[in-house]
């Protein structure tokens, strides 16, 4: 699967891909989302595999079963009760999974709602330290880690769009383009 990947991996792409891949291959799905995730940071292969092996020396260990299984019912879901419900699972026992915090399963959740389209109404918005940042700093402060708290970020995203015809992962799209100065 790594190897037949484009040399830049665009979300629209990773979408597609992720769809692609699920159900029945949960853990390359999860692993596009991750390397779109951490892009070129260097540190994306050892975080995501120490993920996956639930291994702090992930080297040679095999992908953990535990784990699989609560990403496959993750995207169970949140594709079934949404995305704030798949944020609770991934955030709290049973769904929890050792080194996956919400910056980066609420990238998998968006995937896993996108269901292929990378602007999906249905499509759960990323909520990770650099929009955290941005919203405090305009007076809207929420706090990793707390589902009542992505619930209100999923509506204040709702609300903002509602009036431009936007998806909540359309308003977040547009906060990263504005984080990283490359337009609306």
């Amino acid at each position: 699967m790594l190897a037949g990947l484009p040399p830049e991996l665009d979300r629209a792409t990773a979408a597609h891909l992720v769809e692609d891949l699920l159900p029945r291959d949960v853990t390359a799905a999860f692993t596009v989302a991750m390397i779109w995730g951490h892009g070129s940071t260097g540190y994306g292969p050892y975080r995501t595999a120490t993920i996956l092996t639930a291994s702090r020396s992930p080297k040679n260990v095999p992908v953990d079963a535990t784990v699989r299984g609560r990403l496959g019912e993750s995207v169970e879901v949140a594709r079934e009760a949404g995305s704030v419900e798949g944020y609770r699972f991934l955030n709290n026992r049973p769904g929890k999974v050792s080194g996956l915090g919400p910056a980066f399963f609420t990238k998998w959740l968006y995937f896993v709602t996108a269901r292929g389209e990378a602007r999906s109404a249905s499509a759960a918005p990323v909520l990770d330290g650099l929009v955290l940042a941005w919203l405090t700093a305009r007076g809207v402060p929420l706090r990793a880690g707390y589902t009542d708290d992505y619930a209100r970020y999923v509506e204040t995203l709702t609300h903002w769009g509602a009036p431009h015809g936007l998806a909540p992962v359309a308003v977040e799209e547009r906060i990263f383009r504005l984080i990283r100065d490359d337009g609306v």
